[in-house]
């Protein structure tokens, strides 16, 4: 690497976390006045949403990370992998080995194609919008295909379009209860607006079953896996998500309910909620989350991570490789095989977008854990020395 460029990059750095000497700041100022594109590049790292720190700051062997990354067909899939060249690449490549680096650095956009990765022999493309809607006389409707209006027995109107599903808000015909059920698959995503004007995300392999109007008390709905809601408010009618025998109650809020496990997370964002077990109840303030098992503890939330998938993104977080590995099979569809002893223990952090291949996100675990993968099918074997 040219060593004014690296110069600058490690000043940006550390720029960025308010970290320069006088004289360091002097060089730093000349090089912004020098050009305008110099200062556009300040301001794209300063104006990085703050949803995911691609800095792998775990257990980085950096001398080996680097002997990786001195081959030039590596620079080049580094390079790709985060859409930089010149001062910011190295800016990259200074966070990649290490050093301290406060601001977010960019990833892969939606409209931007993934590229395969030549050293795998196929490749798995990611999820996309789709699932099945079971209506109430047991129908399933696959809602990747069918494009136009549904309606159900009472006679909501049901709208779907775009990977979106829009329940009718008028009266019902029907004083039951007239439940449908949402079905995302591996490999999908989905979001709802209910007929109160809840609106929910799914992610992949989740169930959400619902009425399709709901009664004059209450609003329940009972989950499977992981969705974000925005709940609409009603004071008059409490909202509750049953998760495995667990309930989560609100009145008007924004949260996201992680039940893929034996244990339950609830993240609040917005709001207030009440959560339950049969064993006590907690409510939660926003920033907070619930662990709920056999018993219920709150902890500070990790906002960025518990909503990740929502925005379109990994986010790994002192993970360790069966934690990342998981969502990877939910989001490729994938069987996942081990070779050798891996490290349970061990945790890995970054972030990478999800619309991108599965090599993509394979390359930057093998990075930072020196472990490597191959593709046959739809199996994903992981190696480790």
């Amino acid at each position: 690497m040219d060593p004014k460029t690296y110069q600058i990059a490690k000043l940006v750095s550390k720029y960025l976390q308010n970290n320069l000497s006088e004289d360091e700041n002097e060089v730093f100022q000349q090089w912004l006045a020098e050009s305008p594109e110099h200062q556009e590049m300040l301001a794209s790292f300063q104006g990085r949403e703050s949803d995911a720190d691609i800095a792998f700051l775990n257990s980085i062997d950096t001398d080996a990370a680097w002997e990786r990354f001195s081959t030039r067909s590596t620079r080049r899939r580094w390079k790709r992998l985060l859409g930089f060249t010149g001062v910011a690449a190295a800016i990259a490549l200074i966070t990649f080995l290490g050093i301290k680096f406060s601001g977010q650095l960019t990833r892969t956009t939606a409209d931007q194609q993934p590229v395969p990765d030549k050293q795998y022999a196929n490749d798995v493309a990611p999820g996309r919008s789709k699932a099945l809607l079971r209506l109430s006389d047991g129908r399933l409707v696959d809602l990747e295909v069918y494009q136009h209006e549904l309606q159900e027995q009472d006679g909501t109107q049901i709208v779907t379009s775009g990977g979106e599903l829009m329940y009718g808000q008028g009266a019902s015909h029907d004083d039951r209860l007239i439940y449908n059920t949402l079905v995302v698959p591996k490999a999908g995503t989905f979001s709802i607006t209910l007929s109160d004007g809840t609106k929910v995300w799914l992610n992949a392999m989740s169930e959400l079953r619902f009425p399709v109007h709901f009664g004059p008390d209450d609003r329940e709905v009972f989950l499977q896996g992981e969705a974000y809601f925005e709940v609409a408010h009603d004071v008059e009618k409490p909202f509750l998500v049953n998760v495995n025998g667990n309930k989560v109650e609100v009145l008007g809020t924004h949260f996201n309910i992680n039940a893929y496990d034996k244990v339950m997370s609830t993240t609040l964002l917005q709001g207030a909620v009440r959560v339950s077990n049969p064993t006590g109840e907690r409510l939660l303030a926003p920033g907070q989350e619930a662990k709920v098992g056999e018993h219920i503890t709150v902890l500070p939330a990790n906002i960025e991570k518990a909503i990740a998938w929502k925005q379109g993104d990994f986010y790994f977080k002192s993970d360790n490789i069966d934690e990342i590995m998981a969502q990877l099979s939910r989001w490729y569809d994938v069987e996942v095989k081990y070779q050798g002893t891996y490290p349970t223990n061990k945790g890995y952090s970054g972030a990478i977008r999800r619309n991108v291949n599965i090599s993509e996100v394979l390359e930057m675990l093998s990075y930072v854990s020196g472990a490597a993968f191959t593709i046959a099918g739809n199996t994903v074997t992981i190696a480790f020395e």
